[in-house]
């Protein structure tokens, strides 16, 4: 197979096993792929005889509680989904009314305040709506838009059914019914008034309203044209009801009694079950078969036992209710006052079998208040609302009939005015026939704090909620915008600003990156580590390329090949691919983790491969060009921007009107949550970033408006930065988790405060500067942090939290205290790294530090000021401009405007094609270190080549050996020439007396630097120093042994710098070659045609082992294969004339 391959492009080839394993195939997106579906062991995980999980039957099996015909893609993560999964959902948190599907109707609730301790909604006893001779079989999703949706609840028999129509924000439920006369149950008790609060009588006529007063609450019942209502108080009577489900003309009714009679009884008649005539009156009742000739025209027949016969309760083996020569009673449906046992149910007295019997119970109904709704025989509807006065109901009646049939948000990021635009428009149908009028619809503090509206008028009509104040409005369309200064990518390289506080240290920088690169030749697995990785090879990359470090291509090498091996579906690859589910329509990452599987935390997950693509992108387009499909159906996953697309859902893990993402992939009964905020954030960030860098102002914009929303959220309802929304009963300043219904000051993992806080910090992010728009606001919850800490763990200071943990504290901190954190570090890069105190060896101590000093250099991120491209931060000092730092992905230059929210323009400059650009222009001072840092380099040895990367791995517990104590040869590659200063052995007792060290640029011409001779036996360490010259190649000619031992490095370091200073913009570099690599796939031989002698070839495994090495001696070489085991590994070609490449095979 002949390629056109850009730089660092990627050619797969498998190795195949003759064994398939699995049968799933790739579906080509692009240049990328995706599995057709899950494997089986994919979706089950089980340890030592235990079931962890098993996501078989959620992907292939479960019902999915849907309308029969949908055929839509099926949102999960929102507050109304559980309803998907389980028959009857749990508590839907529409606000300000809270519902809940049962097996007996739907229970409605209103919250008014708080339990004791704050931390959920008191939402009282409610409303419980049902209906005589209703059991609704399920709750269905039967329709659903952007913050509305239509609940089912069927009942198959009878044909009978409910739906319930229930809206974000709105303060109605629509109810409408076939085939049911609902009754509402107050379990609180109720009183019952008119507008003016005054008592009213029943019945109510048609098409009126009252209000239903239970415990402080006041319901709004809204009756349809054609509906009445009355009240009736039931009785302890015992009885058994027959509905016929049409009126008859009855002639005769026949009871067989079963030994316990009735002496006394009533037979009685109705045609709507509320208003009863009396047939018969028997009150001297002796059992056997009873026959009564009747004439009645009705429904309802019910037999009203009033006094046993015996010592037992009432039996009957049959009832029969003729018309003409039909017992119109058979099978027919039966409700009675109680039953003795599951096995003498009341259908057993009209199932035409003589041996089988209804018997009544000890208890009896107690007195029970019934407020029936009379349908009347028709389709109909009625309306609950909630009222906030009395006086309400009548304005409220003005509304309520015009049910939300269709909620969207349209909004639009306008770059020129820096701003996201936000519309929120109803679709209303009159339930009555009437004009299809505006509603009452009601927004929360996101909305309408710090946004500037023109078109709501809000009303004295507000609620409790868990996320503040409800505010409501009337109207059918309302507008509100935020100010949006973009986002920024990463940062140029600091300098050493004499006037810092700890000025900026490149030597130190250097190291950080360089133990990085040296440390991270691998990804992890699943989609929440292995994501994690992902973003942090992507930052590194992009620091090593600002920074000039030497490390940048191997760095850019691992960040694309991570990424097209998630993006790409091999047959029989076990990790690092999407699945499709065809039945939910998602697409699912594997490995999962933490239930991803069932769309839990995917946002979070998917969020870091989007987030790394779109900084790794930045500096390689061709990558974006080749995996852009698969790009896009990954972040749709999560936050699919195209409404009408059918093959992911819209939004699926955004709940738009709320403002913020839920975690729970189908919800729960209790309510959807979410636990870290800055997760999502991220995934917006990623997404946003990405968008602008594919040039896809769609997927940008969507990510704008999700970023913009879910920063406001998470300040008002995870932190309550002003303190006006959490309730005063609840002890803390912040919540870990947050649900529809209250707040939890914990997380999943831990009760520690730094991780209930650091989870809404994590990972260090320069998109995270909305935690720094109020310094104030910052620096308390910083200090409620560490007091909380100090008061549950102990902790004094931020080493006490662990090297991971200190470190999401500190880059939470750097945000808007720069100075606090240079110094902290300061300290502690001054400590031994073998101290248990230090901290700045973990992973992300680079981003710490490259964050840090380049916001200490640039000022406080500004929110007063913009620029008019998206990817970018303007910055201030003392409420000044002082620098803007923007990123032009395009391929032209651009102008960068800076404004501020008068409208008025600050400065401008100009940022060429594909370039980050600081203006001003920071100094070059101290960017680079003025001595030689420590390189990064890849290691092969003609002997014992297998542990080779041992002797590179900043590890003096491990060490490369030789195969024997013949002479050999140990080779390294520091991916492009340099200056190289020193070069340290550390060498185990087995060293060499005689070795050489050589230099060179093409593996072709070497040049002896040093010769070394009688050097001494044992562990010692020999430093080469004072080397001149320049080299991309070193090696070591290791020739006479101290000892009978194969010789022995536990090392080596290289000291040197940068040749050439690369340029500080994030260009793309496109050389275009051309090679043949086939067969692909292959199991044996691969042959490379179309590279120059000289040419380097390394072959990896994926945990970044090298497994391989040949030289190319001629323009085509073939190298066997057939001794590694079945799997993939990366081919690396390098030569003198030939750009890098990376192979996956």
């Amino acid at each position: 197979m002949f390629l056109k391959m850009y730089k660092l492009n990627i050619l797969f080839i498998f190795i195949f096993s003759i064994n398939v394993l699995f049968s799933q195939t790739p579906v080509t997106v692009g240049s990328g792929s995706y599995a057709s579906y899950p494997p089986s062991e994919k979706l089950e995980f089980e340890w030592d005889g235990v079931t962890y999980y098993n996501d078989f039957d959620f992907v292939y099996n479960d019902p999915i509680y849907v309308s029969d015909n949908e055929t839509r893609p099926i949102p999960t993560n929102d507050w109304w989904t559980r309803i998907l999964v389980e028959k009857y959902g749990g508590l839907l948190f529409a606000y300000p009314l809270v519902l809940e599907p049962t097996a007996e109707g739907v229970k409605i609730q209103y919250p008014i305040g708080f339990v004791a301790d704050g931390s959920n909604l008191e939402r009282g006893n409610g409303l419980m709506i049902k209906a005589d001779d209703y059991t609704p079989d399920k709750a269905i999703a039967a329709d659903w838009t952007d913050w509305s949706v239509v609940m089912g609840m069927p009942d198959e028999e009878t044909g009978s059914n409910m739906n319930v129509t229930m809206a974000h924000g709105i303060p109605f439920t629509q109810i409408e019914t076939k085939g049911i006369n609902p009754i509402i149950f107050a379990e609180g008790g109720a009183s019952y008034y008119n507008s003016l609060g005054e008592p009213i009588e029943f019945p109510i006529a048609s098409g009126g309203e009252f209000v239903l007063e239970s415990e402080g609450r006041l319901f709004g019942i809204h009756l349809g044209d054609g509906a009445t209502a009355e009240l009736n108080i039931g009785s302890t009577e015992t009885f058994i009801t027959i509905d016929l489900g049409v009126a008859y003309n009855i002639s005769a009714i026949n009871l067989v009694w079963e030994a316990a009679y009735a002496s006394e009884y009533s037979i009685q008649v109705s045609n709507d079950n509320l208003n009863w005539s009396t047939l018969e009156t028997i009150t001297n009742g002796t059992g056997g078969t009873v026959n009564f000739d009747v004439s009645s025209n009705s429904r309802y027949v019910k037999i009203v036992l009033t006094k046993q016969g015996t010592q037992y309760e009432y039996s009957l083996y049959e009832i029969e209710i003729f018309s003409a020569e039909t017992n119109v009673a058979l099978n027919k449906t039966v409700v009675a006052s109680s039953q003795q046992n599951g096995s003498l149910s009341p259908n057993l007295a009209v199932d035409g079998d003589t041996n089988t019997r209804w018997g009544s119970a000890t208890e009896k109904t107690g007195p029970e208040e019934r407020l029936l709704i009379n349908m009347n025989n028709i389709e109909n509807h009625f309306v609950v609302s909630a009222l906030t006065e009395y006086s309400d109901l009548t304005e409220y009646e003005n509304y309520a009939h015009n049910k939300p049939v269709e909620t969207i948000i349209d909004y639009s990021y306008d770059i020129e005015a820096g701003k996201v635009n936000t519309t929120w428009n109803i679709t209303t149908e009159n339930l009555n026939g009437d004009i299809n009028g505006n509603t009452i619809q009601g927004f929360i503090p996101h909305h309408y704090k710090n946004t500037t509206f023109n078109d709501v008028n809000f009303i004295n009509r507000n609620y409790v909620t868990a996320r503040g104040t409800m505010k409501s409005a009337i109207g059918k369309s309302f507008s509100f915008s935020y100010k949006f200064g973009g986002i920024l990518p990463s940062f140029n390289a600091p300098y050493h600003n004499a006037n810092d506080l700890n000025p900026y240290n490149a030597d130190i920088q250097y190291k950080l990156v360089s133990e990085f690169a040296s440390k991270r030749k691998t990804y992890g697995g699943d989609t929440y580590w292995g994501g994690k990785d992902l973003v942090n090879i992507a930052k590194y990359a992009l620091m090593a390329k600002e920074l000039n470090h030497q490390s940048y291509e191997d760095l850019k090498t691992l960040a694309k090949a991570s990424l097209v091996d998630w993006l790409t579906y091999t047959e029989g690859e076990n990790e690092h691919y999407y699945a499709r589910y065809d039945r939910w329509k998602a697409l699912v990452g594997f490995n999962q983790s933490y239930g991803s599987a069932q769309f839990t935390d995917n946002h979070f997950h998917y969020g870091y491969l989007i987030h790394a693509a779109a900084l790794y992108g930045m500096i390689d387009s061709d990558f974006l060009d080749d995996y852009r499909g698969m790009l896009e159906l990954v972040c749709k996953q999560y936050a699919n921007w195209e409404r009408d697309d059918t093959f992911l859902p819209y939004f699926r893990t955004f709940d738009p009107w709320i403002g913020h993402s839920y975690a729970g992939g189908t919800s729960s009964g209790g309510g959807n949550n979410q636990e870290s905020t800055s997760e999502a954030m991220q995934s917006w960030i990623g997404m946003f970033l990405l968008g602008e860098v594919m040039n896809n102002p769609e997927m940008r914009d969507a990510g704008a408006f999700g970023y913009r929303s879910e920063a406001a959220a998470t300040m008002e309802y995870w932190f309550d930065w002003d303190q006006e929304n959490l309730p005063e009963a609840y002890n803390h300043t912040m919540v870990g988790i947050l649900w529809n219904g209250g707040y939890s000051y914990g997380t999943y993992f831990s009760a520690s405060p730094v991780h209930i806080h650091g989870i809404q910090y994590l990972p260090v992010n320069p998109g995270f500067k909305y935690l720094a728009e109020n310094k104030i606001w910052a620096a308390k919850e910083y200090s409620d942090m560490m007091s909380e800490t100090l008061a549950i763990d102990g902790h004094t200071r931020e080493i006490d939290f662990g090297d991971d943990w200190a470190q999401v504290a500190l880059g939470f901190r750097l945000l808007f205290d720069p100075e606090y954190v240079s110094d902290f570090i300061k300290t502690n890069i001054a400590l031994e790294e073998t101290d248990t105190d230090y901290i700045m060896d973990y992973e992300v101590a680079g981003m710490t530090y490259n964050y840090t000093h380049a916001i200490q250099n640039l000022g406080d991120f500004s929110f007063n000021h913009y620029t008019n491209l998206p990817a970018s931060s303007v910055f201030e000092e003392n409420g000044e401009f002082s620098y803007a730092v923007a990123f032009n992905p395009s391929d032209n230059e651009k102008e960068c405007f800076v404004y501020d929210y008068s409208g008025a323009t600050i400065t401008s400059f100009m940022v060429p094609a594909k370039t980050l650009v600081t203006y001003p222009e920071l100094p070059e001072v101290g960017q680079e270190p003025e001595n030689c840092y420590d390189l990064v380099a890849q290691g092969s040895a003609s002997s014992g080549n297998n542990s080779a990367a041992a002797a590179l791995d900043g590890n003096m517990g491990t060490r490369w050996i030789a195969e024997s104590t013949d002479p050999c040869s140990f080779n390294l590659d520091l991916g492009q020439s340099f200056e190289i200063n020193e070069v340290t052995v550390a060498w185990e007792v087995a060293n060499a007396s005689n070795y050489s060290l050589l230099g060179s640029n093409d593996t072709i011409t070497w040049i002896e630097i040093r010769s070394l001779e009688n050097l001494g036996s044992g562990n010692r360490t020999d430093t080469i120093s004072n080397i001149t010259g320049s080299y991309q190649y070193l090696k070591l000619d290791i020739i006479t042994p101290t000892t009978q031992y194969p010789f022995s490095i536990y090392e080596i370091d290289i000291c040197g710098k940068a040749s050439e200073r690369q340029s500080l913009s994030v260009k793309n570099n496109t050389n275009l070659i051309t090679s043949t690599i086939y067969p692909n796939p292959t199991t044996s031989d691969i042959f490379i045609k179309d590279v120059t002698a000289g040419t380097n070839i390394y072959i990896y495994n994926v945990t970044g082992k090298l497994v391989l090495t040949t030289v190319v001696k001629m323009n085509e070489t073939k190298i066997n294969i057939s001794k590694l085991p079945n799997g993939i590994y990366f081919l690396k070609i390098e030569g003198q004339n030939s750009p890098k490449q990376i192979v996956k095979i």
